[in-house]
């Protein structure tokens, strides 16, 4: 978003990529330009908001997840010994058989 001054009026263009192009697209000139500015500056400042938010969340999420691993990896084992113990087995690390009697 750029607000341009020329001959002492203000114009606003927004720019938006095109591959590795980049295109000016006119939004308005004088007042307009200025609210058009002021929106656009507003939802770039929602949108910073947003994301800030979301990575808190999966940073979070993470936090959990590497706490959790032990406690997975020991259920993985659990579950494994248990199977093998019930006469299960898993061909080249594939799903869980039954072995043939």
């Amino acid at each position: 978003m750029a607000l341009e001054h020329r001959d002492g009026r203000v114009y606003f263009y927004r720019s938006r990529r095109d591959g590795k192009r980049v295109w000016k697209e006119y939004v308005g000139a004088g007042r307009v330009a200025e609210l058009a500015a002021a929106l656009e500056a507003e939802n770039r400042a929602e949108a910073a908001a947003k994301a800030s938010a979301s990575q808190e969340a999966i940073a979070e999420l993470a936090a959990l997840d590497a706490a959790l691993a032990p406690l997975l990896e020991l259920a993985d084992t659990l579950t494994a010994a248990a199977l093998a113990a019930a006469g299960y087995h898993r061909h080249h690390h594939g799903p869980w058989r039954k072995r043939r009697a």
